[in-house]
């Protein structure tokens, strides 16, 4: 009996170790096939540009190359908008399969730190940088003074009189202007336009003495001239350009555009390292090389946590020079901004609602129990008014239309109506009459209200939005659901696309959602 019992152990304990062994080479033998698929469908390359672009044409001379290394199909996907973060979002709400692949530059940077949007860096995987384009001043011959030492000595003689052109404000290229400006003790102006070829029209027409860019810039056209230029030594295609070491200052020749690409955060080693091999082999391409250094271009790869690191100091860079020129808030300097984030802005939030109610239970022992629902309402508009500036001021202010335009405006109108409709709701308080002011109702509509606000912090604006608008209209009394389901989803639909999608101001997303949208 022991014998045919110790037989059965065996057989069973033989029998699991082989469907372990089989279970085991057939996972590995699996991973190893959908690696040796990658890719099996078309490759997307999305371009934060219209086609036409300087990125765009990067994006398709590298599929033209890279054709010759793998078999595999890409496809350039143009996603123009906010400077690059709509084609960023279009990436990051892919799954991390490797299928969707970001065409980016330096000026995407800027763009995020403009937007409040920084964080997004952390979001990427940055897998290569393919070029460095070196970024110069360039002036029209035409003008007066165009030779770079000409331009110092005028700026040190009319300071603020000079006016530089470049494209945006806040961008690369108005970033460098005011490195060189740091540097050369330079006080001068700078007039942006909507793209660099409007820019170089304002140079040609004379209103502007210089044009930061890059000296592709300068080709094709007589009357501009390279001053000076950010690299290390004289390009070959520009031999008469000086460089800044050459005149003197050494610190500036650093400055280039950088282009390449990058996949989402959480993307498999094995199909970056696949990327990492052709990124190499069409770097090294002849065709690629002699094509970008007809512009004076340094084509170059780094990947990895080298790139990485580039990226968070351009981040670091682009922070320091928009705080400094106030284009974007300093919380270190605005103590209001700086009081506006996070976990104070919740404890203002619940210090005005206790105020509020205090100041309620003071009108009902004075025996005014008429007016204090309307005082309250009134009151609770009021706080939220204060509120939503106080957060307005950690919005990016570059512009005068912007995303803090759009609270502020509200709140320039809301705060004096407020006002005036509690003065005037306090002076005619025998007139509004005795019929009963709905305490319980007002207080449990004002506790939603909190609730509301605290919830966002967890499942996000539109969510708890759309939440808080059906439940407080049922619960005031409105009772057709469909109307009220309608007007929440018309109201979180249009709060995503206004504000969220064209102004791209930084709606909370939700501890539990974040990286969704």
């Amino acid at each position: 009996m022991d014998y045919w019992i110790e037989f059965y152990k065996t057989f069973i304990r033989n029998i699991m170790m082989k469907s372990l062994f089989q279970a085991f080479v057939f996972t590995f033998l699996a991973f190893g096939v959908a690696l040796a698929d990658f890719p099996d469908k078309p490759i997307k390359i999305v371009v934060y540009t219209g086609p036409g672009g300087l990125i765009d044409i990067t994006a398709r001379k590298f599929t033209a190359v890279a054709y010759k290394y793998v078999d595999a199909t890409f496809v350039v996907e143009n996603k123009p908008g906010a400077g690059g973060i709509v084609a960023l979002k279009k990436v990051l709400q892919a799954p991390e399969d490797g299928y969707n692949l970001y065409a980016c530059t330096k000026s995407n940077i800027a763009k995020f730190v403009l937007a409040g949007a920084g964080n997004y860096v952390d979001d990427l995987h940055w897998t290569a940088m393919l070029m460095a384009d070196p970024e110069c001043v360039i002036t029209n011959k035409k003008n007066s003074i165009y030779e770079w030492q000409a331009i110092v000595n005028h700026a040190k003689n009319n300071p603020g009189e000079q006016n530089w052109v470049g494209p945006a404000t806040g961008g690369l290229d108005h970033i460098t202007a005011m490195k060189i400006w740091d540097k050369y003790n330079i006080d001068a102006k700078w007039i942006p336009s909507k793209s660099g070829g409007k820019a170089i029209a304002e140079l040609l027409g004379k209103r502007g003495i210089a044009y930061v860019g890059n000296p592709r810039d300068a080709l094709g056209n007589p009357d501009l001239y390279i001053a000076a230029v950010s690299s290390s030594q004289r390009l070959n295609v520009f031999p008469d350009t000086p460089t800044f070491t050459e005149l003197g200052m050494p610190d500036l020749e650093n400055e280039f555009m950088w282009r390449g690409f990058a996949l989402k955060a959480g993307t498999s080693p094995e199909i970056i390292d696949w990327y990492t091999t052709l990124f190499k082999k069409v770097t090294a391409d002849p065709d690629w090389r002699e094509f970008w250094s007809r512009g004076g271009i340094d084509v170059e790869f780094i990947g990895g946590d080298e790139f990485a690191e580039m990226v968070h100091e351009d981040v670091a860079t682009f922070e320091y020079y928009l705080k400094k020129s106030a284009i974007i808030s300093d919380p270190d300097i605005n103590g209001l901004a700086r009081f506006a984030q996070g976990y104070p802005l919740m404890g203002l939030i619940i210090g005005l609602i206790v105020i509020l109610i205090l100041f309620g239970i003071r009108i009902y022992r004075s025996n005014l129990t008429h007016i204090l629902g309307r005082v309250m309402v009134i009151g609770f508009f009021l706080i939220v008014s204060t509120v939503f500036y106080l957060q307005s001021l950690i919005f990016p202010i570059n512009s005068v239309i912007g995303a803090a335009a759009v609270p502020r405006l509200w709140i320039t109108v809301l705060i004096p109506l407020n006002l005036l409709l509690l003065v005037r709701t306090i002076k005619r308080r025998e007139e509004i009459g005795a019929s009963g002011s709905k305490v319980n109702l007002v207080l449990t509509f004002i506790g939603f209200l909190v609730v509301y606000l605290i919830a966002m912090l967890y499942i996000g604006y539109f969510i708890s939005t759309f939440i808080f608008v059906v439940g407080s209209t049922i619960y005031l009394g409105y009772d057709k659901l469909k109307i009220s389901i309608i007007v929440a989803t018309v109201w979180v639909l249009f709060s995503y696309i206004v504000f969220y999608k064209i102004l791209f101001v930084p709606l909370p997303m939700g501890a539990f959602f974040k990286g969704l949208f």
